[in-house]
């Protein structure tokens, strides 16, 4: 487990064995592959905002994802393995309205395509995979309106 989600974290550093909150390194797992599916989310989102689709539900969903894993109060496995269902769901729909408006699905990204296992254990061990690994494609910050 490393954790440094909040500002409890032991000598402000993060925390290597258990939560000071009382987070699991399962929960911890979970929580960085819903921000992990997160980002494929949000891959996706740009490209629909680029097409003027409707994002009402990436938005709600996205919100109340994130806040998720913000707060420090329900540290309950089975509620992150629902989020983390949910924001493939979600991702998938809104791949299906960018596709059925000629815009980009292909989009270079691990995370755009991510696919969460079955099982809390195969989520967690997808979650531990090497940060580097996770990371080594660096995806710059699309800029939709080309001037801001």
């Amino acid at each position: 487990m490393f954790c440094y989600q909040c500002e409890q974290t032991t000598k402000g550093e993060g925390c290597t064995k258990i939560g000071v909150c009382g987070k699991t390194d399962e929960v911890a797992a979970l929580q960085d592959l819903l921000v992990y599916g997160l980002k494929g989310l949000s891959l996706v989102a740009v490209e629909a905002r680029t097409l003027k689709l409707d994002l009402a539900e990436v938005n709600r969903f996205t919100l109340q994802a994130t806040f998720s894993t913000l707060t420090n109060v329900d540290f309950d496995p089975a509620r992150f393995v629902e989020l983390v269902g949910r924001c493939t769901a979600v991702a998938r729909r809104a791949q299906k309205k960018v596709k059925q408006a000629g815009g980009k699905t292909d989009l270079g990204n691990e995370a755009a395509a991510f696919v969460p296992a079955a099982t809390v254990e195969a989520l967690v061990a997808q979650a531990e995979k090497p940060a580097a690994s996770r990371r080594r494609q660096r995806t710059p910050i699309p800029r939709p309106c080309g001037s801001c």
